[in-house]
């Protein structure tokens, strides 16, 4: 690879795994559902609204209350009507429990798709690189092997991030009436507490292509992960943000597409009364159909195109000296210093 290319090859093919193996399709679908999505697309989420997962725990917690309360005796309490229930209605008990059960189960079941598919698309795109075809079972074979470390990596990842984001939220309540000086500590906060998110983000995505690809154990793709990072830093932030660009490009035009075939059936309803019943429905229910298997498309090759970059850029920085953009740039600059040159 030429030293002054190193994205443009590297996207190329990335976009070109992504549209030859398209059996990574359905990896790619369930392992975006898994992700919390790229470094900048985190601090977008950050910055527009540090509340909003707090404010989502609240209200599924309130609502899974009042789904509860609305079905015990009237008068009293949650806790002191649930005997009642539970003596006069054994029947209704059995079929709550054995839906919560089913429910637990499916959900089980969909967090091992999700921690196995995004394994296997992995995997199977660095096969997929040599120009190799690996089948989905193939996919989903090296997922199971490797579930477990995966799955622990996540929920850590997760309860970070769930961390971070209540701590925000609380922090912006609290300084509400601090004034000039409340601004002043959260905008402090805000930066510190996004340069540990892209951080810990960078680790835990080398983290889990350590683990896949070098078959490294947890603690010790951390490490790995850790000097990779710090080796590459700049190269790191600038993929990120290269792909960030992607996403909300791809975003916006699929936003657009779906205003147009939401306009469609608008239209036609406009004018119902001249139009048949049967054809309406069958106009609408072909624009809401075509609006959900965009939405899959557009997920699942953002999510296969997304980690086929970081899975090539990962195993060139192991292997060759890559600078960054901005690291070459001063260096064919005599006025800026290239103090970005790696050692």
């Amino acid at each position: 690879m030429e030293e002054n290319k190193i994205y443009k090859p590297i996207l190329k093919k990335a976009w070109a795994i992504t549209w030859k193996f398209k059996s990574l399709w359905f990896l790619g679908f369930f392992a975006a559902l898994i992700s919390s999505g790229g470094e900048f697309e985190l601090l977008s989420r950050i910055i527009s609204d540090p509340a909003s997962n707090q404010s989502f725990i609240r209200e599924m917690i309130n609502s899974f209350q009042t789904g509860i309360q609305d079905n015990l005796p009237a008068g009293g309490n949650l806790w002191s009507n649930l005997w009642s229930v539970i003596s006069s209605a054994p029947t209704s008990l059995v079929t709550a429990v054995l839906v919560i059960l089913i429910t637990i189960i499916i959900a089980l079941f969909v967090l091992w798709l999700m921690i196995v598919s995004q394994i296997g698309l992995i995997k199977n795109i660095d096969s997929a690189k040599e120009n190799k075809m690996s089948t989905i079972n193939e996919g989903i074979d090296a997922g199971v092997e490797k579930f477990w470390p995966i799955l622990i990596i996540n929920i850590v990842y997760k309860i970070i991030l769930l961390v971070i984001f209540l701590v925000l939220g609380k922090e912006i309540l609290l300084l509400i009436t601090l004034g000039t000086l409340g601004s002043v500590i959260h905008v402090v906060s805000l930066v510190l507490f996004s340069i540990i998110v892209v951080i810990i983000s960078f680790l835990i995505r080398y983290q889990i292509l350590y683990i896949v690809l070098r078959k490294e154990k947890i603690l010790s793709a951390l490490k790995s992960a850790w000097k990779l990072f710090l080796g590459n830093w700049l190269i790191s932030l600038e993929m990120a943000f290269i792909l960030f660009i992607v996403y909300m490009v791809v975003f916006y035009l699929a936003t657009f597409l779906t205003a147009v075939l939401l306009a469609v059936p608008l239209i036609f309803v406009t004018y119902s009364s001249q139009i048949p019943a049967l054809v309406l429905m069958i106009l609408v229910l072909t624009s809401v159909l075509a609006i959900v298997i965009m939405t899959l498309l557009v997920t699942a090759l953002l999510s296969v195109f997304q980690w086929s970059s970081w899975v090539i850029l990962f195993n060139q920085i192991n292997t060759n000296k890559t600078l960054s953009k901005i690291a070459r740039l001063s260096a064919k600059s005599p006025n800026i210093p290239n103090i970005f040159k790696k050692k």
